[in-house]
């Protein structure tokens, strides 16, 4: 257990989830200015709504420190405990987030929350038909794609939910999609996650 917790850096992960409630709560009132394509001069994103992108980052590079080869073969349920600690942050991170959002008011929290569990299923997603590189770059640029082309005169499209206020259901809805189907993708077999790579001659 010991050798897992180091590996998959889980204290790490652990504090960049404390961490991102405690500055979610915080820093509601620092945005980041994000260039609009369209319609628009800039959009000012919140940063609480993209500190999660730290611990999914730190999340997929605990994952991707194990010899997938030899933990396939080990005694150890290696596979149930990695995808039960994604699930345990994917529950506590949302219900953290709404705690921290009606005992301080600051609602921001629980869209930071929000954000972290549909950035953690995309990239559970890309990370299983792709590879991890691609996954973490692809998770990290997607909540500025979606601030530079998903925003119309200051009016976020419904595809680019990371941008809408922590009340709007359909957000909510597509995080919570996105985050049960990155954790199912990351329950499957290695070999079934991820196509067969040719041996080394």
């Amino acid at each position: 257990m010991d050798w897992w917790l180091h590996v998959r850096r889980v204290p790490a992960v652990c504090a960049g989830l404390a961490a991102c409630l405690i500055l979610g709560a915080v820093a509601d009132s620092v945005q980041v200015p994000v260039p609009v394509v369209v319609g628009g001069l800039s959009f000012a994103f919140p940063l609480p709504f993209l500190l999660p992108l730290a611990p999914v980052c730190l999340i997929l590079y605990g994952q991707s420190r194990g010899g997938s080869a030899i933990e396939v073969t080990a005694v150890r349920p290696i596979k149930l405990w990695d995808t039960g600690f994604m699930t345990a942050c994917a529950v506590l991170m949302p219900a953290g987030g709404w705690l921290v959002s009606s005992m301080t008011g600051h609602i921001l929290a629980a869209g930071m929350a929000r954000n972290f569990l549909g950035y953690l299923g995309l990239a559970l997603l890309l990370r299983t038909l792709t590879s991890l590189h691609i996954a973490a770059t692809s998770v990290t640029l997607f909540p500025i794609a979606c601030a530079a082309f998903g925003v119309r005169h200051g009016t976020p499209a419904s595809w680019a939910w990371p941008l809408h206020e922590p009340a709007h259901l359909p957000a909510f809805i597509a995080a919570l999609a996105l985050g049960a189907a990155g954790l199912a993708a990351a329950a499957l077999p290695v070999s079934a996650a991820r196509p067969a790579q040719p041996a080394e001659q």
